[in-house]
This record gives C-alpha cells, sequence and structure tokens, in this order.
C-alpha cells in the first residue's frame, strides 16, 4: 500500500511531543511492514528510510504534494480543508468545545473513543529500541509530564515525596525546590530521558483528567519500571495489576510506593512488546486504511 502520513511537526521530536514520536514511529514501522510510506512535513524533517517531502507555510497550501499513487493519506488532527485523496484522521487529544469529528476518524483507546462516540481505536505505540530496559532500580520515584498542567497531578506526586521522604525526580518542566529528596530536571530528551525512566523505581502518574492514552506509561513499562496512576481516562486499559497500582485516593498511592518492589520488571517490558510496540500500531492502522480506503472516499 502506498501510505501518506501528513504532519505539521518537524520530526523527530527533541524533547517533549507525544503526537510528533508516535508520527514518526508509525511511519518508520508502516516501511519496516513493505509498505511505501510518504511522509509529508516540514522543512527539516528526516526520518530514515522514509521519503519525506517537505512544505513551507500551511499545511493545506500545500496538498498539491501529495503523490498521485497514494492509497490512503493520514492526517493527525482533523482537517478544515478538502483533502483529494482517501484518508483517515487521528484525534490526539480529548474534544475542544465546538469540535466535530468526521466518520473516518480514530482514537487513542477504548475510552477515548467511548467518550467521544466512537468504536474506532488504535494504542499508541513505541520503538523499544529507543529505550533502556533495567532491572535494577536506584532510589528515586519519577514524575515526567508537563509540569505546567495541573491536571497531570504534580502537586500529588510532591505531597507523597514529602510525606514519605523518597526520592523523587521532575521531568517535564522547570521548578524550585527546597527539598534535597525533590529535585527538577527541566525537559528531557534522548539518553537523558531513557536513563531517567529506565533508572526509576516506579513512574508516578496521579492524573486528574481522562487521558486518552498516556504515551510516558509504555515508556516507563518498556523500561521494565512500574507506574503508579489513578485510574483516569485510558489508563486501566494500559496498567494492570502485574505492571503497576491503579489508585482512587492519595491513600491508595502511598500505599503503592510502599509495594512497589512487588512489580517485576520482566513484566513490565513483556506487556509493552506484547501490546505497545511500533509494529503492532502499524498493523492495527493497516485495518483501518483498508477500511476507510473503501468507505469514506473524499472529504469535501
Amino acid at each position: 500500500m502506498n501510505i501518506v502520513q501528513l504532519s505539521h511537526y518537524i520530526l523527530p521530536a527533541k524533547k517533549y511531543g507525544g503526537t510528533e514520536r508516535i508520527i514518526y514511529w508509525l511511519s518508520r514501522a508502516l516501511k519496516k511492514l513493505g509498505h511505501t510510506v510518504y511522509l509529508i512535513a516540514p522543512k527539516g524533517t528526516v526520518v530514515d528510510g522514509v521519503e519525506v517531502i517537505s512544505y513551507k507555510g500551511k499545511l493545506k497550501d500545500n496538498l498539491q504534494v501529495i503523490p498521485a499513487n497514494a492509497d490512503i493519506v493520514h492526517i493527525h488532527y482533523t482537517p478544515d480543508f478538502s483533502i483529494p485523496k482517501p484518508f483517515v484522521v487521528t484525534i490526539h487529544g480529548n474534544k475542544k468545545e465546538g469540535e466535530k469529528f468526521l466518520p473516518n476518524t480514530v482514537f487513542l483507546s477504548k475510552n477515548h473513543a467511548m467518550r467521544h462516540n466512537s468504536d474506532f481505536y488504535v494504542y499508541n505505540g513505541l520503538d523499544p529500541e529507543e529505550y533502556i530496559y533495567n532491572e535494577h532500580k536506584e532510589n528515586y520515584f519519577l514524575f515526567l509530564s508537563k509540569t505546567s498542567r495541573r491536571e497531570k497531578g504534580l502537586d500529588t506526586a510532591i505531597r507523597i515525596a514529602k510525606k514519605m521522604n523518597i526520592n523523587l525526580k521532575i521531568a517535564g518542566g522547570y521548578g524550585f525546590s527546597f527539598r534535597k529528596n525533590i529535585k527538577y530536571y527541566g525537559e528531557v530528551g534522548g539518553r537523558v530521558k531513557a536513563e531517567l525512566i529506565a533508572g526509576a523505581k516506579a513512574l508516578l502518574f496521579p492524573i486528574r483528567w481522562e487521558e486518552p492514552f498516556g504515551l510516558v506509561l509504555i515508556e516507563a513499562l518498556v523500561s521494565g519500571t512500574p507506574v503508579i496512576a489513578t485510574k483516569m481516562g485510558a489508563v486501566p486499559e494500559i496498567v494492570t495489576p502485574d505492571v503497576g497500582f491503579l489508585c482512587d485516593t492519595e491513600d491508595e498511592l502511598v500505599k503503592a510506593v510502599e509495594n512497589i518492589n512487588s512489580i517485576k520488571p520482566a513484566a513490565c517490558r513483556d506487556r509493552v512488546m506484547h501490546h505497545f510496540t511500533d509494529v503492532i500500531m502499524a498493523k492495527n492502522y493497516l485495518k483501518y486504511y483498508q477500511i476507510f480506503k473503501e468507505k469514506f472516499l473524499f472529504y469535501e
């Protein structure tokens, strides 16, 4: 199949950028599976093994660069312009006020789809080769999300660290701490990020919103790092009892920290390798490509 990915991001992402990483991994995985992949993306994008078609300006003003032989076009937000080929849309966030979704829209989890009145979803997947698997953990817990977003629960993670006097490393933004056991790392990427995740006793993920998926969850698990999280959004679809703890209250989060050594790193890694890799994600998208190629031909 000749597949076009449309991205208005420069790829690959350097530090923060969940959607960027998914487009990058998906493009490469489709290529691994033997398909011809074109990536239409802003100038500066480089993806090994994938033909990149660069553009300047707005994406909707550059649709003439879509190859004539394209079987399907995959765009990662609802377009406000006509696409001259059969296409699929992936929504990576929650619905905004007044937002309407096209019938050929795919979501990131069963919960995400259900909350938007759909049955169509594909779980995100990552390239395991970009992470470090480590069974031997260091003496710290990790919070890894945009610290500026209150719904991510950084305040809860800090309270737990203070209450239990555990070492907490915070990545995803800058802040100040006057405690030796709490340290900020800012936004991280590459080897630094991989090492932080792999060395942690657990990822703390005490969110207060309906998470569409939670890429950091599988980044932790593939590294052999258990997850301690709240039961919000898609989290229960990803974090099973063998790889972490799902909590309703702060007291339950504290108890989970106390019992974290009961979780085996190998089980965490296996969870991702069997359900959340880039290749698994690509195979699942291929099913939707075929469906929508035949059913929803054009958007006018």
